[in-house]
């Protein structure tokens, strides 16, 4: 979950650091302005920890390895449950 948030927040803050550096163009990467500075922050907090790369696969792994547990101790999920009519007799279709 940290890892899903981590990767989250930062792809979210570059976002927000790369509109305003596209607006005032190449004076964004000098020191006149704090853009360069935030920006600068937001990527190493990007990377300092673990690339979001990194984190996506974390997220992955953690998934991976919950579905095996719930498959493994038979409490998989019955998707065919979720339908709003899943009791109707003429919902089910038996070939």
């Amino acid at each position: 979950m940290i890892s899903e948030t981590r990767k989250f927040v930062t792809e979210s803050c570059q976002k927000v650091v790369h509109n305003p550096m596209q607006v005032v163009g190449s004076i964004g990467y000098t020191n006149v302005l704090p853009l360069e500075r935030i920006y600068r922050d937001i990527r190493l907090a990007s990377i300092w920890t673990g690339t979001n790369e990194v984190m996506a696969m974390i997220v992955a792994h953690e998934w991976y390895r919950e579905h095996g547990k719930h498959k493994a101790a038979k409490l998989a999920r019955d998707n065919a449950r979720d339908a709003a009519e899943a009791d109707a007799a003429d919902e089910i279709i038996y070939e």
